[in-house]
């Protein structure tokens, strides 16, 4: 979509997404780029970063933010199919990264899930940031392509 003149140097998902071998790198929608989040106490938890470098959602014209829910609802559709969680948190921050992204992380019962009326955020960092191995991220992977995505 020529998006990739419009990238930031010193933005760390710009740099993920001039990077066609990123480590979680799940596939490439419309509007965006889907990584398996390098934590998955959610399992299944994705971002889609936006192909180009935006800071605010609400600057894009609206027909650009119609296609990136469609690809936020892609992706939960396939983590719907993929693992079966109770329930699906969107979240677009950019409190931490000014970048255009979503969260879509999914929530599960207790005692998969420890407070799954709470936000993931408010989660002890050492509970929420667990990590997750190449050979469990490429099972995750497989699951969501084999869902539908990519």
């Amino acid at each position: 979509m020529g998006h990739e003149a419009s990238r930031l140097a010193t933005c760390p998902l710009c740099a993920r997404l001039d990077d066609p071998t990123a480590a979680l790198r799940v596939c490439e929608l419309r509007e965006s780029v889907v990584f398996l989040h390098e934590h998955q106490r959610y399992e299944g938890w994705c971002v889609l970063v936006l192909k180009d470098h935006a800071v605010h959602l609400a600057a894009l014209p609206m027909p650009r933010q119609v296609r990136l829910w469609e690809d936020v609802s892609q992706v939960a559709s396939a983590i719907t199919r993929a693992f079966a969680p109770a329930r699906i948190n969107y979240e677009c921050l950019g409190n931490v990264v000014g970048h255009v992204h979503w969260h879509v992380i999914p929530r599960y019962t207790e005692p998969a899930d420890p407070d799954p009326r709470a936000t993931v955020w408010v989660r002890p960092a050492a509970e929420r940031d667990c990590g997750v191995s190449v050979d469990r991220a490429a099972e995750l992977i497989g699951k969501l392509r084999g869902a539908g995505l990519g």
